[in-house]
This record gives structure tokens, C-alpha cells and sequence, in this order.
């Protein structure tokens, strides 16, 4: 393992070394599968084909490490990385033409030999896959095994075995059971609860290939389109007695319920006498099927614009066929090219505000608009602007959702990001928070968030633990740094993305403004953002301005220069259609200047009232680095 072919060694040398001796082929094999480095010498002695391709399919699927070498070799044959080779991908294509080609005998040795790659249950777990994917398990004892022992393996193995006819509603099948798994993980600890949530996700990565999808964002969406291809049914009224009908609506938003008319009249509940009828029952299980499609519809919606996932026209036209995803869909922004605009699958245009539109074909790819793209066209407040002028709800924040630039000291800090450095957060509510967007916490590296598209690990420090309840002083926040998910070394701030950088960063912020340590008990009265609010109300009252309005978290300024909200919660500045604002607060300078009607320190309440006074009266500001940022 420790010897590497020299130049002019090859399978000639090979083969006139081994004259006279009584080393095998099979022993040759378990050499080379043990030291990758002499594949190439071995088969070309075997002369067998595909001996190569195969060989590395046991290492790529098998092995625990990935060597830069063998990153690169692998990568000419499967698209899948490494890191998902280890946690169970599976690339079936590979799998069947490394078996074609070895044929079952030569590959049956080859697996036999492959024992020598991994020192751990990998290469039992690879055997498992083979078997499934040649049709050798029963899918039925697959899920037995999942639902009574939660087997990762096993789970992973389900979704490779080959699909039933009609493939459709096998796939359907297969998909709800593996979204049924990640739903009753919830109930779980954190560790266990992240590793079934990873599980989940390869799973559907493999069930996606095992398809014929070309990845798994294709997949959810399709599966989600045509879940009510079946349900068409029980959207038609449905006779329970002669003066009553019942059946699934679905309004306005895209939310499921029932609807009950007796005697033309709609109830508010359904009638006693009817609630353990077998139609209503199947109705109600039909309701909350239809919920959770919703529910996990517009998360899927918010992941797809965070991480850039494109999509096919007609796929969009799946979607508007389906009336939980419609009303979804139809109030997003979508980006082709350079235009922006909602996507109109009658006329196959993005629709500006302006009521202008731009002509998309059917083989062009869109993309969600993230606030970054909104800002870079020039046209965010056009968009923001026409949603209230239309009243349109969107289903998650997109044109008012919060973005966040890199500012002066970011850039020339190069890798590391202090925005948030010295805020104090409780460990329990930040924890709960981030969780809730895929970070995950360990006592070793603290709270991270992986991006696997990307290569990146976010990470965010602070002197916690992050598992009991910090009776002692309560964590402060530190920096927020990114790594290279492969070599873990330290990315400059300026190479991450900016979509990435500032959905990191509102993640950051929403602990500080959610999970802020106050000065006084939260709990007690108010909480500290409500609190905040009635002494900024007072402070405006008194200081006769005019311009703000409190609404919910934030206070909004029409100032002269532009409209700014303040985070009543973290002190955050934003600007409409221009992002964060970086305007760095001097504490101490705040203390006699601003009236706080408590004697106890609370300098964030400080700053956050001394920004509204700034930012009400923005003709008045001389400071040439905030005036440079509201005039740009």
C-alpha cells in the first residue's frame, strides 16, 4: 500500500514477474482493491473489461476516504460526491454498467475481494445495495424493517429496488413512505433526528435516479403535481344524506378543508352523526395529506430560491396544474436571463409590474429571484410596490425578505465576519431557531450549516455549550466563517456566494433578534421587542416625528432620501430596494443623549432609537460612509 508504480512499469513487467509463481488472480484482485494505485497495471495484466470501471465503483461506494486522486478518478465516472458516497448515495447507472460489462461471476469475485477497501459495515451495506438493485429483495420486508427498527440501511436499500409496473404510482408510493420516515423523525433527539433527516435525503437522491429523474428537486416536484391526480374525486360533492354534501376545497392560498352544506347552508363543523362515517374519515386523512403538501410545498419553494434550483417550463406548468401548488407559484418572482417577472404559463411570458412581458421558449430554465437579483435589476421597490397595490400574500418572504451585503470590514477581514460579534443569546431558543434551518450543533465544531452544492460549511462561534441551559453567563456571539466542505480550509469572505453569504447571515440575525438576552426577563411582562416598541412610540411622541410607523418587529422611516426599516429586535438598518445598511453604533456615546424611561443598561434599545431619530431626519446626516450608502 505504501509502493507506487515507477515510470516504465506496466502489465508486460507484470507479467513476467509472476511467471513461476503461485499468486492467484483473485489474490492479484484483493491486492489491488486493497491499493488502488496498481488498477491500472492489474487490469491491463487480466485483460477483463470494464475491470477498471468496476474497480472503482467498489471504491467509490465502499471506501470511507477520498483522497484528492480519487475524487478526481471517480468523478469521470458518477456526477455524485464523495461525501454522499459515504453517507449511502448510490449511482445505479454505474452499478449496472460495471455489472454488464464484468458479468455476474467476475463481479460476484471482484465484491469478494472488495472486503480488503473498508474496515467498517460499508461493504455489507454496498452488498445490500447490489442485491436490491438486481431485484433480490423484497421491498415489502424493507419497509417492515424500517417501520419497526428505523434501519438507515434498509431505507436507503428500498428506494433501489427495481420499480413495480405502473412506475408511477410506485415512485408516489415509495416517496410518501420515505417523507412519512423524515416526518416521524420530529419526535427524535437532535443527533438522531439530523442523521434520519441526511438518510432521508439520500434516500430520495437514490428513489430519484432509481426513476430516472435527473435529480431529486425533480423529483419532489413531480411527485408533488401529481398527488392529486388520484383525488380529482373528492373535490365534486358528495351526498351524505338527502339535505347533506361534503367535499375537499382548496382556496384562494392554496389551503385544503372541508366543506360541509346542509340544506344550502355551510357548517362550521361537521354534523356529530356523520364523523365516523368512511367517507369523512378518508376525507379527513385526504385534508391533512393536502396540509402537509402545502406545508412542505412552501418550504421546498423557499430552499429552491435559496440555492439557485432551476426549473423547466413545463415543470412550472405542473405546478400551476395543481391547485395546493398554484397560488404558490403564481406569486413568485421568477428570473430568466436578465428578466424578471411572474410566470404566466398561458402565455408563456414572465409578467413584469409594469405590466410589460417577456417571452420565455419551452426549453429555457428560470430560476426564484432571491433579493440579490431583485436589487441587482434595479427594480425592487417595482415589485414590492405592486404587491401591496395588488394585496398579494406570498408564500414565504421573497420581495421583502432581508438581504445582506458584505460591508467595509467584511472585505477587509477577507475570511472571517465579526456583524454580529458581542450580541448575548439564550443557548436553547438559538439552537431551536437554527435548527429549524438545517444547522446542526456539535460540542466539537458548535452550530454549522453544510451546503453541499456550494462545497461550504458555514459556521458560527460562540464560547457555548450548546446542550444544557447555560445557567452561568450566557453565550456571546463571536464570528461567522465559512470552510471548504472537502478541505476545511478557510474560504475568503468575498469567494462566497452572495445568495449563500446572505442567508447565512439572516439566519445570524434572526437568533439575534429572536433569542437576544435582554436586560430584563423576558418573560415577565412584555417581551423585549414589544417592549421596545412602546418606548419608541413615546420617544417619537415626545421628539414630534412623524414620518415612522411601527409595524410588527420593525419601525418604518419615510425618510428623504429613501424608506428604512429598523429591527426593533437586533437594531438592523434596512433600506427598500437596497439591502442592509451598515451603520456601526458607539454605545457609550448614546448614554445622557437618549432618554430611557429605566435606569438599568440596555444599549440596544439605545441604538436602535437613536438610528429611527437618524435615519427620520436623513437630510440632517453628515456621516460620509452612511451618506454613501443611502445615496448609491
Amino acid at each position: 500500500k505504501a509502493c507506487y508504480p515507477s515510470d516504465g512499469e506496466d502489465a508486460a513487467l507484470l507479467k513476467e514477474k509472476l511467471k513461476h509463481t503461485k499468486i492467484t488472480d483473485k489474490r492479484l484482485l484483493e491486492a489491488a482493491m486493497y491499493a488502488p494505485q496498481w488498477i491500472e497495471i492489474v487490469a491491463g495484466y487480466l485483460g477483463w473489461e470494464g475491470l477498471r470501471s468496476a474497480a472503482w465503483y467498489f471504491h467509490a461506494h465502499i471506501n470511507e476516504g477520498f483522497s484528492a486522486e480519487k475524487e478526481t478518478i471517480v468523478a469521470h465516472y458518477s456526477p455524485i460526491a464523495p461525501q454522499d458516497f459515504n453517507d449511502g448515495a448510490f449511482d445505479i447507472h454505474w452499478f449496472h454498467e460495471a455489472y454488464e460489462t464484468l458479468g455476474e461471476e467476475r463481479f460476484d469475485l471482484l465484491y469478494d475481494c472488495a472486503k480488503y477497501i473498508s474496515a467498517g459495515a460499508n461493504h455489507r451495506r454496498s452488498q445490500l445495495f447490489a442485491d436490491a438493485t438486481l431485484g433480490k429483495l423484497k421491498r415489502s420486508e424493507m419497509e417492515k424493517s424500517v417501520e419497526d427498527k428505523r434501519n438507515k440501511d434498509h431505507l436507503l436499500t428500498y428506494s433501489l429496488i427495481p420499480l413495480a409496473e405502473p412506475p408511477e404510482s410506485d415512485v408516489r408510493e415509495r416517496y410518501d413512505f420515505i417523507q412519512k420516515f423524515l416526518e416521524q423523525s420530529k419526535k427524535f433527539g437532535a443527533q438522531r433526528k439530523a442523521s434520519e433527516a441526511l438518510v432521508s435525503r439520500i434516500a430520495l437522491g437514490n428513489l430519484a435516479r432509481n426513476a430516472g429523474y435527473d435529480d431529486v428537486t425533480r423529483l419532489v416536484w413531480d411527485m408533488e403535481a401529481r398527488k392529486l391526480d388520484d383525488l380529482r374525486s373528492y373535490f365534486e360533492p358528495q351526498a351524505l344524506d338527502e339535505a347533506t354534501t361534503i367535499q375537499l376545497v382548496i382556496d384562494d392560498e392554496g389551503a385544503a378543508d372541508i366543506e360541509i352544506v346542509s340544506k344550502g347552508k355551510t357548517l362550521k363543523s361537521i354534523p356529530a352523526r356523520f364523523k365516523k362515517d368512511e367517507y369523512v374519515t378518508s376525507l379527513k386523512e385526504l385534508k391533512g395529506d393536502l396540509v402537509d403538501q402545502y406545508r412542505r410545498a412552501r418550504k421546498e419553494l423557499e430552499r429552491s430560491m435559496e440555492y439557485g434550483t432551476t426549473f423547466m417550463v413545463k415543470e412550472l406548468r405542473g405546478l400551476l396544474g395543481n391547485p395546493v401548488l398554484a397560488p404558490l407559484v403564481r406569486t413568485l418572482v421568477f428570473k430568466a436571463g436578465d428578466h424578471l417577472g411572474y410566470f404566466n404559463g398561458d402565455t408563456l411570458a414572465l409578467t413584469a409590474p409594469s405590466a410589460e412581458q417577456h417571452t420565455i421558449g419551452e426549453e429555457d430554465k428560470l430560476i426564484i429571484a432571491h433579493p440579490l437579483h431583485l436589487y441587482e435589476s434595479g427594480r425592487w421597490s417595482e415589485f414590492q410596490k405592486d404587491l401591496f397595490d395588488r394585496q398579494i400574500r406570498q408564500p414565504f418572504k421573497q420581495v421583502f425578505r432581508e438581504l445582506y451585503l458584505l460591508n467595509a470590514d467584511e472585505r477587509a477581514n477577507a475570511t472571517v465576519s465579526r456583524r454580529y460579534a458581542g450580541h448575548q443569546v439564550q443557548p436553547n431558543k438559538t439552537v431551536s431557531l437554527l435548527k429549524g434551518r438545517q444547522w446542526t450543533v456539535s460540542y466539537e465544531d458548535g452550530l454549522q450549516k453544510v451546503f453541499y452544492a456550494d462545497n461550504l460549511i458555514a459556521n458560527l462561534y460562540a464560547m457555548a455549550d450548546w446542550f444544557s441551559p447555560a445557567d452561568t453567563e450566557a453565550p456571546t456571539l463571536e464570528t461567522v466563517q465559512f470552510f471548504d466542505r472537502t478541505t476545511y480550509k478557510s474560504v475568503p469572505l468575498e469567494e462566497v456566494p452572495p445568495v449563500l453569504f446572505s442567508e447565512v447571515m439572516r439566519d445570524v440575525d434572526l437568533v439575534v433578534s429572536v433569542a437576544h438576552v435582554g436586560g430584563v426577563d423576558p418573560e415577565a411582562s412584555l417581551t423585549t421587542v414589544e417592549m421596545r416598541k412602546v418606548i419608541v412610540q413615546e420617544s417619537l411622541r415626545l421628539l414630534k416625528i412623524s414620518n415612522v410607523r411601527l409595524d410588527g418587529n420593525y419601525a418604518r422611516i419615510d425618510g428623504n432620501l429613501g424608506e428604512y426599516a429598523v429591527h426593533l429586535g437586533s437594531g438592523g438598518v434596512y433600506k427598500q430596494a437596497k439591502g442592509a445598511l451598515h451603520i456601526i453604533p458607539v454605545h457609550s456615546q448614546h448614554r445622557g443623549r437618549i432618554f430611557l424611561p429605566f435606569l438599568d443598561e440596555d444599549p440596544r434599545t439605545a441604538e436602535i432609537l437613536s438610528k429611527i431619530a437618524l435615519l427620520a431626519e436623513d437630510q440632517k446626516i453628515k456621516d460620509p460612509q452612511i451618506l454613501a450608502q443611502l445615496q448609491a
